[in-house]
């Protein structure tokens, strides 16, 4: 297995100038809009066919009332599926200076709605100045907020499941 240049982002992000911080928003928006353009022939799933690999819905974890009508509608309910990192935060973007060498931890990958990215990139547990500055430029407009509490909302309850 080869090196990849470069340290997570999380580890220098309120370091980097706002100029920094633009040029990695701009990588991001790229690899987001290429992510979007794979495609499957099935609905929903892990990128191996199979059926999810993801760390936030374990198996054998099925959290009572974690789609509670309250959290439903505040998520899509017709959303598209796209193909979805799952778990695109600082910590598994991989810079070296301003310039995005990887992207890592591919264990959440697969086809999710498509606002999944979107709230996981906006997890408040992981918002600091410069991830904000970085998902301003990505995302355009007001964060949805009702989307991003609506997950992190579903994650507590399967966390406290697992607890």
């Amino acid at each position: 297995m080869e090196k990849i240049p470069g340290v997570s982002l999380d580890k220098v992000i309120d370091t980097l100038t706002v100029e920094e911080l633009s040029h990695i928003a701009s990588q991001l928006k790229s690899i987001l809009a290429q992510l979007r353009s794979v495609e499957s022939s099935k609905m929903l799933g892990s990128v191996s066919g199979g059926p999810y690999r993801n760390e936030f819905f374990p198996p054998h974890v099925a959290p009572k009332h974690a789609f509670s009508k309250s959290l439903l509608s505040r998520i899509p309910r017709n959303a598209a599926i796209q193909f979805t990192h799952g778990d695109l935060l600082p910590k598994n973007i991989i810079v070296e200076g301003s310039r995005v060498t990887a992207i890592v931890d591919w264990a959440t990958g697969g086809f999710y709605p498509a606002y999944w990215e979107y709230c996981r990139m906006h997890d408040p547990h992981f918002m600091t100045p410069g991830w904000k500055l970085v998902l301003q430029e990505v995302f355009l407009g007001e964060p949805r907020v009702m989307e991003i509490s609506a997950v992190c909302e579903l994650l507590h309850a399967v966390a406290n499941t697992l607890a």
